[in-house]
């Protein structure tokens, strides 16, 4: 028997903030910081961090507190912190909580387990530090292969602590993934990610990323590995392939290269003569409801526009298996119409639509695909999914 966690939309990002709570956003200064020693005094240094003492006939003695790459960050006042009376403390104690959170300095060198309960007691809402708890829970379960449906990033930063987590199945090549929207398209609300991300960057990480974990892109963006001791084969596909059309926009699609290259393996005798033939990619390809007696949610600027084009050729070419993320739905079930299970990955940071806590899906492949879903639990007030950012 070969066990997968099929997790999906972990949202990393540099601070561990996410574009779906924009109320605890880390707000920094669009532009660097210019470090003149004629304007700034330096006060404290540390891990590039620099609380800063600004001399001008306007800002006398002011505050600031510059982050490693530049950026300013605003000084918590006396009412935030009313136990610090001295500015450049409370600037202090700000950089050193951020330091401590941002997915280079965790992927450095991991918590423990309590450190990473106390980290969490203070900030709950924090996805960096919600993702170790999780890959701590995933790996009490006994699992030989992880599989990430895309989100792995809230926008395009931290891939560094995704292999970190996941660091032990990273080790054996079974750390299997595909990119999301939020991975690769660009959003038209402002995140805390400076320099701001491109097109090409955003891709250029998850390639690196990729390459990192073993997996061989084709030059259509589709992967494959062949799993003998599962009796499986493994395709990651990636649904945000074709140019993003416009940047409020978010839909997805395969696109005609990768529907190729995926009837071209459905000849194949390798595919053929696998028990479980298993798809991974990020965008829905039917239509989620967000719970029992609930409406299906609007898919403006969220759908897979080649849905029923693609979800013909996973009939055709014989899958069993297909996996995706995308809209923090948690889910199992069998289109009407077709013969694949399909299994819907709830946000493992954020939880699901629902209301249900984050969760995984722990599906052993023998015989039979058996799966149970695997809750994390959440000892901290839990943070809603905002119904007014799109994933």
């Amino acid at each position: 028997m070969f066990t997968l966690a099929h997790v999906s939309d972990t949202h990393i990002s540099g601070f561990g903030d996410t574009l779906h709570d924009r109320a605890h956003l880390v707000r920094r200064s669009n532009r660097p910081i210019e470090a003149d020693p004629a304007r700034y005094e330096t006060c404290w240094q540390e891990a590039g961090w620099h609380v800063l003492r600004e001399h001008t006939a306007k800002k006398k003695d002011r505050v600031v507190l510059v982050d490693p790459q530049g950026y300013a960050h605003a000084v918590p006042t006396a009412r935030d912190v009313p136990a610090v009376t001295d500015p450049v403390e409370r600037a202090v104690g700000k950089a050193r909580a951020l330091e401590a959170r941002r997915s280079v300095t965790l992927a450095a060198a991991l918590p423990g387990d309590r450190a990473l309960a106390s980290m969490l007691e203070a900030t709950p809402a924090n996805t960096n530090l919600r993702l170790l708890r999780a890959a701590r829970v995933v790996a009490e379960h006994d699992v030989d292969a992880v599989v990430i449906t895309g989100d792995c990033t809230d926008d395009g930063e931290g891939w560094e602590l995704v292999e970190a987590a996941f660091a032990p199945w990273r080790g054996k090549r079974r750390l299997f993934a595909i990119p999301g929207n939020h991975d690769l398209f660009l959003f038209p609300i402002a995140s805390s990610a400076r320099p701001r991300p491109t097109h090409a960057d955003k891709r250029a990480r998850w390639h690196t990323f990729a390459e990192g974990a073993g997996l061989e892109l084709e030059p259509c963006g589709a992967w494959k590995r062949v799993l003998e001791e599962a009796d499986a084969v493994l395709v990651g596909l990636d649904s945000c392939a074709r140019r993003q059309k416009a940047f409020f926009r978010q839909n997805g699609a395969i696109g005609a290269e990768q529907l190729a290259w995926l009837r071209a393996l459905g000849e194949a005798a390798e595919w053929k003569s696998a028990r479980h033939r298993i798809v991974l990619f990020h965008h829905h390809v039917v239509p989620l409801p967000h719970g029992v007696g609930k409406r299906a949610p609007p898919e403006i600027g969220m759908r897979l526009d080649d849905g029923r084009e693609f979800a013909d050729t996973l009939s055709d070419i014989g899958a069993t298996l297909v996996m995706h993320g995308h809209r923090h739905i948690s889910e199992r079930r069998n289109p009407a119409g077709h013969d694949f299970d399909l299994f819907a990955a709830p946000s493992l940071t954020l939880g699901c639509k629902s209301g249900d806590a984050p969760s995984f899906w722990r599906v052993e492949l023998d015989a039979r695909v058996h799966a149970e879903r695997v809750r994390i639990p959440v000892d901290a007030v839990e943070q809603e999914n905002d119904p007014g950012i799109e994933e």
